[in-house]
């Protein structure tokens, strides 16, 4: 078994096993690594061969910090071929930590972060438990290989209830390219919910990067605007990535209609899978995503758990400072 980094990702064998993944991450496709890089952040890709096959890939994304220090972040991954057994991880996920330790001294790096994709958890010494969520722990996942009548009949009825609410109304949704709309709502929900977004440029160049690859999608009433969906495809996976509402309108029950077509979309693209991103864990009444739990709950769809996130510390009192100096920041 060898493990190779690929600077780019021209690469047959990669391509070939991404194209098997089921339930794709889309932060280890090649249009998120152009999206980054877009941001200014570098990444690099690791394929482990067996006979020359790949058996397991990792897109890794190095970001800059002050005095020339870097982070390293492994972001759903690694991806395992659905065959690898017990030996097989273990030898992987040596090779891997060997790898990512190498990039770490050339890099200047002071920590490595892993947030794994489901089923992928590597074990190891090295690793410690990291303070935060970087990635929601728990998501929501629909079967988008049900008729669409089977996804409205697995919903739960208020989900139901509102998706004809907003029909009633009279809610419009448009698929469109500009942000315009959907940051002036960003920035609304973002001021009542007590959330820092990003910039209007951040997610123009998400949607200018993903082209054909995402769908930026607006509810309107007349000429009120009232939701807004930014959702990603890669692969099997549709991904519902950003959202904000105009609470004003909140009896229009716009988020409900804005989703439904997001997961006809989807389907209509092929797509196995409609992820709602992230939920509060179970049993986690005071979680920061507890408020949009409900919401999203009332599609259905099947609760999913992801193992929680792992850090290896390369530079123990440079991670003190990060530690503190991010502390201060709140």
């Amino acid at each position: 078994m060898e493990i190779i980094r690929i600077a780019e990702f021209e690469n047959s064998k990669v391509a070939e096993f991404l194209a098997e993944q089921k339930f794709l991450p889309i932060q280890q496709t090649p249009i998120w690594a152009r999206f980054q890089k877009n941001l200014g952040v570098e990444s690099l890709r690791l394929a482990i061969l067996e006979n020359e096959k790949v058996v397991a890939f990792a897109q890794i994304f190095i970001k800059k910090l002050p005095l020339g220090f870097s982070k390293i972040e492994i972001p759903r991954a690694p991806l395992l071929q659905s065959a690898v057994g017990s030996r097989q991880s273990t030898e992987i996920f040596e090779l891997l930590i060997s790898e990512i330790e190498k990039i770490a001294i050339e890099k200047n790096a002071i920590f490595a972060r892993f947030d794994f994709q489901k089923d992928s958890a590597i074990e190891s010494p090295k690793l410690k438990n990291a303070r935060e969520e970087n990635f929601p722990l728990a998501t929501i996942r629909i079967d988008l290989a049900k008729s669409l009548d089977e996804i409205s009949a697995a919903m739960k009825s208020k989900g139901r209830y509102n998706i004809r609410v907003a029909q009633k109304h009279g809610v419009q949704i448009s698929a469109e390219k500009s942000v315009d709309d959907f940051f002036a709502l960003l920035q609304k929900t973002a001021a009542r919910d007590g959330f820092a977004g990003h910039s209007k440029d951040f997610y123009q160049k998400f949607v200018d990067t993903l082209g054909d690859d995402c769908a930026l999608l607006i509810a309107r009433q007349n000429s009120k605007l009232l939701a807004a969906i930014l959702v990603a495809f890669a692969g099997d996976t549709a991904t519902y990535y950003f959202g904000a509402s105009d609470h004003e309108f909140r009896n229009l029950m716009a988020p409900y209609l804005i989703q439904f077509e997001a997961i006809k979309i989807a389907k209509k693209r092929g797509c196995r899978f409609y992820d709602l991103l992230g939920i509060a864990p179970e049993n986690s009444k005071k979680h920061r995503l507890a408020g949009v739990s409900d919401f999203k709950k009332k599609f259905g769809g099947e609760f999913v758990e992801y193992p929680l996130p792992k850090i290896i510390i390369f530079r123990p009192i440079f991670f003190a400072l990060f530690r503190l100096a991010k502390f201060l920041r709140r």
